[in-house]
């Protein structure tokens, strides 16, 4: 059976300054971690005047969000996205240890727990969207 991109969660993960947007494409194999855009301290500060032109959090997670159940996403295949960025990489599903998905202030946070690394995002996608795309593949090692 060949590998294909199931859906793709929108994530964010903060730096220093600013933030990374991520998209965690799930495959029927193993989840992979591609970096989408970097947002620093510009945008953020133009985004009260710009708004979604300054490149704001919430914008680019919606682009993403429209593009994770496009045909577009499920027609990459995932070598290419590992590809598109020498950042990417992949988490097969024998490696993870757990996902624990949480809800907290309207936010949903998704922490991966591998054998050797721990992830921790914030996504842009509702915890039952979220849970309803990686339950059917992990099993028991999703935690909500």
């Amino acid at each position: 059976m060949s590998e294909s991109i199931l859906g793709v969660i929108p994530a964010t993960f903060p730096r220093r300054i600013g933030f990374e947007r991520l998209g965690l494409y799930v495959t029927s194999r193993r989840i992979i971690i591609a970096h989408e855009s970097r947002k620093g301290l510009g945008a953020l500060a133009l985004t009260p005047l710009l708004g979604r032109y300054s490149g704001s959090t919430d914008e680019s997670a919606k682009d993403l969000g429209k593009r994770a159940g496009s045909s577009k996403a499920q027609a990459k295949s995932p070598e290419n996205v590992l590809a598109a960025h020498k950042d990417n990489f992949a988490l097969s599903f024998e490696e993870l240890v757990s996902v624990e998905l949480r809800e907290k202030s309207g936010e949903t946070n998704i922490t991966i727990l591998t054998r050797e690394d721990k992830f921790q995002f914030t996504l842009d996608m509702g915890l039952t969207e979220a849970v309803g795309l990686l339950s059917p593949l992990l099993g028991t090692k999703l935690v909500t």
